[in-house]
């Protein structure tokens, strides 16, 4: 049993409920795993205070999905003697894109009148999934209703205001998992390539028949990829 803490750091409008599996399998061989929820911080700084406070000022093994994995490389800007192993899930490095921000703007104020629910079955859960399964729907639409529509509008205002962390990653000194979807639509396979290629210890893992949620589309895969991480770069 390793005695390095375990991270879990979620997506937008996510909970610790996205990793359910994966949880289990790591707590095969490690005691101390934390989920970080992100609420009301309504800047990456904020976020990665979050991190930073729940990792205790001791080395920690973050686990990053989506939006996540952006908060992991903040915290790595700042603190990259805190981060002793990372591994992105279906994130991405870039800065936002001008071009999705009127998107987001729209966004933020459907959920402010009350349709939310409406706003991710319709509009996300598309693209999120590459085989659309009831289960997997449910989960997600069931995580972002319990966050509502005020911890949707803090996390994305923060998200839009990221700077681009390719530089952050170069400078990284640490083994690195990247685990994208082929069909991931939201951060597609050139973002996990463009990582790879700045990260100097980075193993890849692109997944097929998988889209933007592969903890939940390819549960096993992806527990036994962080198993394998863990456990091989563990001390």
């Amino acid at each position: 049993m390793s005695t390095l803490p375990i991270l879990f750091l979620p997506g937008t409008l996510c909970t610790g409920a996205m990793f359910k599996q994966q949880i289990s399998h790591l707590s095969k061989h490690c005691d101390n795993i934390t989920v970080v929820q992100f609420t009301d911080q309504q800047s990456l700084t904020q976020m990665a205070k979050c991190v930073i406070d729940a990792a205790k000022k001791q080395p920690v093994a973050l686990v990053g999905f989506s939006m996540g994995g952006i908060i992991a490389m903040e915290v790595a800007r700042t603190h990259p003697e805190l981060i002793a192993k990372l591994a992105l899930v279906n994130s991405n490095s870039h800065a936002d894109l001008p071009e999705r921000k009127a998107g987001r703007i729209a966004h933020i104020e459907q959920a402010r009148l009350g349709e939310l629910e409406s706003l991710v079955t319709n509009s996300f859960i598309p693209n999120y999934l590459y085989q659309y399964r009831l289960a997997d729907a449910d989960l997600i639409i069931q995580m972002a209703t319990s966050l509502g529509a005020s911890c949707f509008e803090a996390q994305v205002m923060a998200m839009q205001n990221r700077p681009d962390s390719l530089a952050v990653l170069q400078q990284l000194d640490c083994q690195t998992l990247i685990i994208g979807g082929l069909q991931d639509k939201i951060c597609p396979p050139q973002h996990q390539f463009d990582m790879h290629r700045a990260l100097p210890k980075s193993d890849l893992l692109l997944l097929g028949q998988c889209g933007h949620f592969s903890p939940l589309e390819q549960p096993e895969k992806v527990s036994n990829a962080l198993c394998h991480w863990y456990l091989n770069s563990s001390n």
